[in-house]
């Protein structure tokens, strides 16, 4: 009988993380997703019924444990030891991606509404104003969305519906800038300087915004790979 697969380990690796959605489910887990709705919110191109499949199948894998709900409360997915030990490999494809082919995103890579969720998980709670602090946001252009983050230390609060909440700053910026400032392609004050966003507010706020967030993971790998587009453009 012919086998289905190499007997490989790399073989056995694709097995488990060849598909488009396995990976950036474990990438929402290991930055603190848990429950089904979350994880959905930082998937929303996945359907609902596709993203119960691919958790019932990492948790047949061991990778994936769930928590039966209670009364009163969610449940819960977290990643196992075997799970935790898949992250560094997930943050490496996204390194070598960032140095080898990541660009500035296309009108179909611009989701607003991702963006503004995106913002919760790489805020730095030490540096979020002490005083409960609520922006609204207001994305332009392709893919273009508003909401209002309700930011309250440790962590912030997404809302894409107004809540009625007193605004201390608005932002109104351009999706796609927006997007390559997150991912750290570029710093906020350049976006400032080329008229891609604009406050309206407190300065002191608007001074502050940009450091509430973490928008470095990627830097050294996209710097890398910069410089290398620009030796090769260089005539010889």
């Amino acid at each position: 009988m012919t086998s289905r697969r190499e007997y490989c380990p790399i073989a056995c690796g694709v097995d488990v993380l060849g598909d488009r959605w396995t990976p950036l489910i474990i990438r929402e887990l290991m930055i603190g997703a848990s429950g089904f709705n979350e994880i959905h919110r930082g998937l929303p191109r996945i359907s609902r019924s596709l993203l119960a499949q691919r958790l019932r199948d990492l948790g047949r894998r061991g990778l994936v444990e769930h928590t039966a709900s209670r009364p009163g409360r969610s449940g819960a997915y977290e990643l196992t030891a075997s799970g935790q030990a898949l992250t560094p490999i997930v943050w490496a494809m996204g390194h070598w991606a960032a140095e080898w082919v990541f660009g500035d995103p296309g009108a179909d890579d611009c989701d607003g509404l991702s963006l503004i969720w995106r913002t919760h998980q790489i805020a730095v709670p030490a540096r979020l104003p002490e005083a409960r602090t609520v922006v609204h946001l207001v994305l332009t252009g392709a893919g273009g969305a508003q909401g209002w983050l309700d930011i309250e230390r440790p962590g912030i609060t997404v809302c894409k519906d107004d809540q009625g909440l007193a605004v201390d700053l608005a932002l109104e910026a351009d999706t796609a800038q927006m997007q390559r400032w997150l991912v750290g392609l570029v710093p906020f004050r350049d976006l400032i300087a080329s008229g891609h966003a604009r406050f309206l507010g407190p300065s002191r706020l608007a001074k502050a915004f940009p450091t509430w967030f973490d928008t470095t993971p990627y830097s050294k790998s996209l710097s890398r790979g910069e410089q290398r587009r620009l030796r090769d453009a260089v005539p010889a």
